[in-house]
Parts: structure tokens; sequence; C-alpha cells
């Protein structure tokens, strides 16, 4: 195994960046590979189609070789990916980062899994029945706190970094102890340079136990119990029966809000959009008339903007950090449609895979590139507070159109690929 002495290892490869999970069908125990987006398990052998759902963090480990009898101990690292946005002097850069490092405090163990976890099929923690050992406990720290401490070690000063559709989870990595020393458990060979076993022994065995395990939501409208379709990696799942939007990531059917700009028409795509009521502290931004006013917009003044409620909006769904950012502008600058249709069959729509939460961090980004004067962008971004007052989903219609996907409504068009390669970020 590869020691990787720095904290921190950022990985810009997007393409198969997602690893996958051996699982077990809970009803009839066939196994299934998921994929690290998915959060739908559907099996073709029983039909069963249950949600994936914990109340923090998913947690996964590498299995262990085959043949070792001695105690397997499952080390924790944190793992984050995403896109990562800095503002600072009088721009807004961007990146892609993968991440993974140590969840405990020691300075013998490695600080970090490197490619492994791309390169092995992972396994749910509490969800086989061949995960036996000791599984540490990962730390309490919140997903912002790990956030933060990454912003500590890669941000210059004066500059803000902003992470949206960050996927966190812990990783376990099983290790045991023979001939005195730490072995990797994968390889079954010493790691390197020697773990003396006196010296992280004590450590392992007094530290706290991982009592975790992934829950299996039937898929019942709660409104209608009629079966709720989705795509694997669906955050949001909709019921055709009764036309309502459901969000189960917390172990709890939360209902959302949704609504569509629709066209006529069979050769329809709709395309799901975070339409956000926000609070921005140290700006007055509660009609479209105050957009105008802060971004300079080229609107002639009209008593229609000063009775036009003003929204952010985002993509509900991810895609690469320079599209994504261009439609966040794009939509936000534009009058939010008065002709919205409540009463929508959820049908030809693309999934919702970027929670609301991740969506609402992409406001500071937009109004930092609507601000038209961006002297002081960097300090101006850091002073402001951000809190959500209201949501919902809004569904665009979109055409495809010579490889691209055309808004109806707006013309606005980007390249049809990009939903594909959006489900790599």
């Amino acid at each position: 195994m590869k020691i990787y002495r720095n904290l921190f290892i950022v990985i810009s490869a997007v393409n198969g960046s997602n690893f996958q999970i051996e699982q077990q069908c809970p009803q009839c125990g066939a196994p299934i590979i998921l994929d690290e987006a998915d959060r739908i398990l559907s099996c073709k052998f029983c039909r069963t189609h249950v949600y994936l759902a914990t109340e923090d963090l998913f947690r996964f480990y590498i299995p262990p070789a085959q043949g070792i009898s001695e105690t397997i101990y499952f080390i924790p690292y944190w793992r984050i990916k995403g896109l990562s946005y800095t503002i600072g002097g009088m721009d807004i850069s961007n990146k892609y980062f993968d991440i993974n490092f140590l969840c405990l405090d020691s300075k013998l163990l490695p600080h970090s899994l490197g490619l492994r976890p791309q390169a092995m099929k992972l396994k749910f923690v509490g969800g086989n029945n061949d995960d036996t050992g000791k599984f540490i406990a990962s730390s309490s720290n919140t997903r912002e706190a790990l956030l933060n401490n990454f912003r500590t070690h890669t941000s210059e000063p004066r500059q803000q970094e902003i992470f949206i559709g960050e996927t966190v989870s812990v990783i376990y990595t099983p290790v045991y102890f023979a001939n005195g020393c730490l072995c990797d458990a994968v390889l079954k060979s010493p790691f390197y340079p020697k773990i003396e076993e006196a010296a992280i022994r004590p450590a392992l065995d007094s530290a706290p136990d991982e009592k975790w395990h992934v829950e299996f939501l039937p898929l019942l409208c709660p409104d209608c119990g009629a079966d709720l379709p989705g795509g694997k990696d669906a955050l949001t799942v909709f019921c055709g029966n009764c036309n309502s939007a459901w969000n189960p990531s917390t172990k709890n059917f939360t209902k959302v809000k949704y609504s569509a700009w629709q066209e006529q028409g069979d050769d329809i795509t709709y395309l799901p959009f975070w339409q956000m009521k926000v609070k921005v502290s140290g700006f007055q931004l509660e009609t479209y008339a105050d957009l105008i006013k802060l971004a300079n917009l080229p609107k002639a003044p009209s008593e229609e903007w000063t009775k036009t409620p003003f929204y952010f909006c985002a993509p509900a769904f991810k895609l690469n950090p320079v599209l994504f950012l261009r439609w966040c502008r794009q939509l936000t600058a534009t009058p939010s449609p008065k002709d919205l249709t409540d009463d929508f069959p959820a049908k030809k729509i693309h999934q919702v895979t970027l929670p609301v939460n991740e969506a609402l961090g992409s406001s500071i980004l937009t109004l930092s590139s609507l601000i038209a004067d961006k002297r002081h962008l960097a300090d101006v971004a850091a002073s402001l507070k951000f809190s959500l007052e209201d949501y919902s989903l809004v569904f665009h219609p979109f055409k495809i159109s010579a490889g691209e996907l055309v808004h109806t409504k707006l013309d606005f068009a980007m390249d049809s690929s990009a939903l594909t390669l959006g489900s790599y970020l």
C-alpha cells in the first residue's frame, strides 16, 4: 500500500471516479452492484424497489483478503468529492475535487487511501454478514467542519471557497496485526514504514465501535400508497397517481412543492431547477427591480418589476462547474415565470440529483457573478449571510436540437452530453 503523507489528495480526473458497492437484496439476498451515487435499489429477481436512507453519512468498507485468521480492524477515512468555486479578486474560479483523508487523530496510520476506493468494490457497513471485525467509530465532525478544514489547507488569504454538490461519506479500510506489526488486510503485507503493534494497538482496542447500518425504505406514496418510481440516483421521487413529490433521504418522506413551465408537444424533456426565496443580509433583494438595480441589468424601469418577486435559481442536477454557474446566472437574471402549472404529471423528466441545501450554496456564487461592482468581490462575498425562506422545484421545458438541449421558452441551450457527464460529479 502506498502511503500518502499529504493530508489532502486532490484527484482531478472525473471519468469513472464513482466507486461501486456490492450489496445483497434485503428481500431475496441476490447480489446487486450499486454505484456510489445510487439511492434506489432495484432487484431484478424479486422486483424489490427500496430507497437507501441514512440520518447522516453513508459508510462503506473495503473487504479484506481471504484467509486472515487474526482480528480485523477497520480504520475510517473521510471521503469528499464535488465542485469547488473560489471567489477572489474580481473573478470566480472553479475546480473538481475528490479527496480522502484519515478520520482518526494518528500520525502513524496512512493519511490517505489514494485511488484504492475507486479500484475495488466496496460494501455497506452493517449490511452484510461477512463484515466481522472491529469497526472504529468515525469522528463526530459535521459536514461543515470537514469542509472548513479543507478550506484552511487549500484556500489563499482573502479568498472564499464554496462547495457545491459534494458527496461526503466514510470509507473503512481493513488492517490486522501479525509478527508484532500492523498489516494491510487487502495486500496481506506490513505497512511501510513499519508500524509497531505496541504503538497503535491500545488505541484501536479502546476506540468505540461504529454502530451504523443502511435503512431500506419501501417506495410507496405516503398520500395514496401508490408506487414511487425513480431513477437509481434520484433524490426526489414522484407519484404518478396523486401528482405529489417526496424526499425520502433522511428516513422520513418529506413533501416537496413542484410545478412546471409546460410546453406543448410530445418531444419535450423537462429539467428540474430549484427556485429559492432567499434572505440576503446587507442587500435589498425582495423584487426583480432590486436585482436590476444591484446587477445593473439592461432592463427599462417598470412598475411590473417592483411587483415581481425575486428568486435565486439553480439546477437540481449536477453539471460541470462552468455550465452550472452559467445556468444559475441565466435563470436568476430572468424574471420568474407566471404561467406555472401545479397539477403536472412528472413524466419525461430528468432526475433530481442535487438537494436544495446544496443549491442554496450556489446563491453566493450567483450573486457574486451578477454584482456589477466587482472591485472588492471577495470581501463583499465573505460578509454576506444567506438564509432559505422558501423553495420549490420548477420543471423547465427543453427540446433536443442538433445535439443540444434548447430551452423552448428562453432559447438558452446546453450540450446534451452535459447531463451524462454530470452524473460522474
